[in-house]
Parts: C-alpha cells; sequence; structure tokens
C-alpha cells in the first residue's frame, strides 16, 4: 500500500504540474515515475528493472495499460472522417511505413540489433493518440477538415500498431501462429463494428438513461473483448482497442466518455508513473540516443506529413498544421517497448531509449502545435498556384463573402441564395471546395485569414461577411483587414463574443443552439430516456 501511495501522491503532483504550467500530463508522469526510478526505488522491488518479478506493479501497468487503451479506442469515431478517408489512408500509411523506415535505419547506424531497431523503428511511426486529442480541443479544431483527419491518421496508426503487437507476440512461434492470431483478430473486429453499427446504441438505450447501468454495460463490454482476446491469445490491447471502438459511435462515445472520465484519469495517471518508475536508469549514451531519435521524429514527421497532405488537396497552412500535430511518439510505442522486454526481444536499456523520446516528444508538441509556429513555416513550404482555386476574384463585388464554410454549413447559402446576392466562398477542405464546384457555387481554396486572399475576394467590396471559421483568432484578423464591411463571427463563448464586439463584428453564438439541436435530436432517437416528470415544454 506505501507503493501504491507514493505513485498516486507523484501522479497527482504531475496532474498539478500539467494544469498549472499546460505542459501534456503523460511526459510529466513518465519523468515524475523516471525521477523515483533514479532515486533508486521500484515498485514491486524491481530496482529500475522491467524484467524483475514486481507483481504489483505489473499489475498496475496491465489495468491502467488496458484502460487506456479502451478510452482511445472510444475517441476515433470513423464517421468524423469519412470525408476525408483519401487523405486519412494516404498521410497514415506513409506517416507510418516511412518514419518506421526512417527510425530502423537510424537505429541500425546507432549499432543496434535488427531485432532491436525493428522495434525502435515502430516506436517512431505512430502518433500519440491521448496528445493529439488533447491539444485538438484545446485549440477547438477537432472538427475542423485537417482536424477530422487526423483524427483518422490516428485511427489508422493505432490499427497498424495492434496488428505489429500480434505478429511480434507470436513471432518465435512461427508464421501459423501469426496468421491464427491475425485471424482471431479479424473476428473480434468484425464483432467490434457489428456493435459500434447497432448494438451499442441499443444497449445504451435499454439502460434507460441510468448512469450505473451505463456503466457496468460499459465495462461488460470491455471485458468481454478482453476474455476473448485472452482466449484468442491476442495482447489484451487488442481486445481493449476493438471494445473502445464498438462504442465509439455518436452520441454513444460521448455518453460513455462522460461516464469514464474519472475512471481514465485515474489508471492513466497511475500507469505512466508505474512505467516511468520501471524505466532503468539511462547512461548518457542512451539519453544521446534518445535526443537523436526524438529529433528525427520532431524534424521529419511536419514536412513528411504535410507533403502528403498538400498532395491530397489540403491548404498549405492545414498541411503543417497536421504534420506538426503529429510529430510526436505514441503511447504505443510505450506499450511495444515494454511487450518487447518482457518477451526477452529486448533489453531494458532500449525501453529506457523509448520512454526518453516519448517525453521528448510529447512534451514539444504543445510549444510545436502553435498557430505562431504555422505561420513561420509557411513561409518556407513552397506555394504551388493550382486552376480555378488560383483564379483571381477581384471583379466581385456587393456580394456575400464565406469564411469557413465546412461540411455541414450549406444551410447557410439558402437564403443568401434566395436573396439573390452573388456568392463567393473560402475554404480550405477540398472535399467542401469539390462539392461547392460541383454546384456552381463561386469558391476559392485557402485560408479565411490571408489577407492576400481576402484582397482577391473582394472582400472590403463585400455587402457581407460570414466568418464560421473555428478559430476566433482568425476572424479577429478579417475585422483587421475590412472597413465598412458587416462581418459575422460565430463564436462559442461570451469572452469571444465580447472580443469581436470590441472589433466592431457581429458575433453569433452557436454554442447554445448547439446544445439544443443535440438534445432534440437524442430525445427524438431515444424517446425511452426522456424523463417526462423532469422534461419542460420547449
Amino acid at each position: 500500500m506505501t507503493e501504491l501511495a507514493i505513485l498516486l501522491f507523484l501522479a497527482a503532483i504531475g496532474h498539478g504540474i500539467a494544469r498549472a504550467t499546460g505542459i501534456p500530463v503523460i511526459p510529466l508522469l513518465l519523468g515524475l515515475g523516471m525521477l523515483l526510478s533514479l532515486a533508486g526505488f521500484a515498485p514491486g522491488g524491481g530496482g529500475g528493472d522491467v524484467t524483475a518479478p514486481g507483481v504489483q506493479s505489473h499489475f498496475v501497468l496491465e489495468l491502467g495499460l488496458t484502460v487506456l487503451v479502451f478510452a482511445s479506442g472510444i475517441e476515433l469515431n470513423p464517421q468524423r472522417f469519412r470525408r476525408q478517408r483519401r487523405s486519412v489512408a494516404w498521410v497514415g500509411l506513409v506517416q507510418f511505413f516511412a518514419m518506421g523506415l526512417l527510425g530502423y535505419g537510424a537505429a541500425l547506424l546507432f549499432g543496434f540489433s535488427e531485432i532491436e531497431s525493428v522495434y525502435l523503428g515502430f516506436a517512431v511511426s505512430a502518433s500519440s493518440t491521448v496528445i493529439v486529442l488533447r491539444q485538438l480541443q484545446i485549440s477547438q479544431q477537432s472538427f475542423e477538415a485537417h482536424g477530422r483527419m487526423v483524427v483518422g491518421v490516428l485511427l489508422v496508426q493505432d490499427a497498424l500498431t495492434i496488428a505489429v503487437l500480434i505478429a511480434l507476440t507470436h513471432f518465435s512461434q512461427g508464421p501459423a501462429w501469426v496468421a491464427t492470431g491475425y485471424g482471431w483478430a479479424v473476428l473480434l473486429a468484425v464483432a467490434a463494428w457489428l456493435l459500434q453499427r447497432r448494438g451499442s446504441r441499443w444497449i445504451i438505450l435499454r439502460c434507460g438513461g441510468d448512469e450505473e447501468a451505463m456503466l457496468l454495460s460499459v465495462l461488460m463490454i470491455l471485458f468481454v473483448f478482453l476474455g476473448a482476446a485472452h482466449f484468442a491469445s491476442l495482447p489484451l490491447v487488442c481486445g481493449a482497442f476493438l471494445a473502445g471502438y464498438s462504442l465509439s459511435s455518436f452520441p454513444v462515445n460521448g455518453l460513455v466518455s462522460g461516464l469514464l472520465q474519472s475512471l481514465t484519469d485515474f489508471f492513466r495517471a497511475i500507469f505512466f508513473v508505474t512505467l516511468g518508475s520501471l524505466v532503468t536508469i539511462p547512461d548518457a549514451a542512451t539519453v544521446l540516443v534518445a535526443f537523436a531519435l526524438a529529433l528525427i521524429v520532431i524534424v521529419a514527421t511536419p514536412p513528411l506529413v504535410a507533403a502528403v497532405a498538400k498532395k491530397t488537396g489540403f491548404t498549405r497552412r492545414t498541411s503543417i498544421e497536421s504534420g506538426l500535430l503529429l510529430a510526436q511518439t505514441s503511447e504505443y510505442s510505450l506499450v511495444l517497448g515494454w511487450a518487447g522486454v518482457q518477451m526477452g526481444h529486448l533489453r531494458p536499456e532500449i525501453f529506457a531509449v523509448i520512454s526518453l523520446m516519448a517525453v521528448i516528444t510529447m512534451t514539444s508538441t504543445p510549444l510545436l502545435a502553435r498557430d505562431q509556429v504555422a505561420r513561420r513555416l509557411m513561409s518556407l513550404y513552397p506555394q504551388r498556384r493550382r486552376g480555378a482555386a488560383a483564379a483571381p476574384a477581384t471583379s466581385l463585388t456587393d456580394h456575400a463573402l464565406i469564411l469557413g464554410l465546412g461540411s455541414a454549413g450549406m444551410w447557410v447559402l439558402r437564403p443568401l441564395q434566395q436573396a439573390g446576392l452573388p456568392i463567393l466562398v473560402i475554404d480550405d477542405d477540398p472535399v467542401v471546395i469539390a462539392e461547392l464546384q460541383s454546384k456552381d457555387i463561386p469558391c476559392l481554396r485557402g485560408d479565411g485569414a490571408d489577407v492576400n486572399l481576402l484582397a482577391r475576394a473582394g472582400a472590403n467590396r463585400a455587402r457581407l461577411i460570414v466568418a464560421s471559421m473555428r478559430r476566433v483568432a482568425d476572424a479577429e484578423k478579417v475585422l483587421s483587414h475590412v472597413e465598412g464591411v458587416p462581418v459575422l463571427v460565430r463564436v462559442f463563448e461570451e469572452s469571444e463574443a465580447a472580443r469581436i464586439r470590441a472589433l466592431g463584428g457581429i458575433p453569433v453564438s452557436t454554442s447554445e443552439a448547439a446544445a439544443d439541436a443535440f438534445c432534440n435530436w437524442y430525445q427524438k432517437r431515444f424517446p425511452e430516456t426522456r424523463h417526462d416528470a423532469t422534461t419542460t415544454p420547449s
């Protein structure tokens, strides 16, 4: 109990520092655990050696890892990025395999064995689901085109990492065992897909709004998939990930995430502190290798992702932002490293390298994934002008200019068209631009806050500007550029509305409308969950 109390105390300190400084909590927890190892204390008596038989610490790791993977699977709803599936496939596959080969080659040059280089290669090939989702929430970009694409990339990479883990788990038993493992994994994946399509909603609906019943049902699904994975001799993380995926449909994922938030935070904290405490104390050579591999991730990932995203139709800005968001190693890298040590494939020193890489790259993400960094890199990224997207629009006047229409904003166009106003749309989503072009609606692909693009769009001669871009800072740039033109700006908070009013804009709050729309949709879809005694007439 003393060991557990120490781990919980360090976890509380890590969360406190993260809240106060804005640093991602995962590298902080790993770092605090490593300090515990440096102090000569390791849970379970391992003495800083992850291969030591610390039963209590290994149980904590197994349980924490299961909850962590389960929670990340819930957040990866495929419906969020179905319109960006081409970009998702290209970016996800190219990043995973290109970075994997780069990491593998670098590890060989550093003198590691082939099997160790394979693990290190896969350790740098995927990005962190936990870190990226958190960063998207902070920057309010989760539902922007590139935010949806990045979420899809995370799902692709997580699935590939699970596939790699299955292969490495059965590697020593021969190809037949690997094939059998994949066969069982496919069966479990089909079951998860069927449950995600229909079954999970039906189960939640049967709970009748009872949170305790819903929580028990969710845990039942988790344990069923874990049991199936154990029966099939698959890694437990495979069952946990597929269980989370089965609950990823809207609105089930939102309900389940809310129910599990406290539980997830607790086990995530205890898992990463314990994991860090089991890292072997690194020597100078280990630290240098970790920094070198982390530098490869930070330097190589953004241009690689940006180039592929740009090739699939995204603008310079969104391509660069996507690359900066994905420039870190994944928590699954730690899973692979830990599994490799447990199976005797890796020395504890290699796990220390992987852990240090995670700390370095995850800590750097909030510093890199900022608007200022993206704009600085834009000046270094070549701009190619292509076809209709680059055609001048300076002849337009007295028109309605829509900035950031989005995939669900076609309804904005109808009243403007009915009023007989000429319309011009600026959007950075290639899918939206293609749809507008198919309907012969004038449009430009690009950044709605780009001053040069606003000039080409005749912003100062427009009758009305509707700025529905996700970031209010972009709308502020538009307001500073135009004069004498009414600018309607979508906002989500009162503080944002006050800033827009101060600059002469007209704020339109959508948070209350969105909440009402969700509640009305949910009650119509699941009328059994309505409590008539407490429902007030609309």
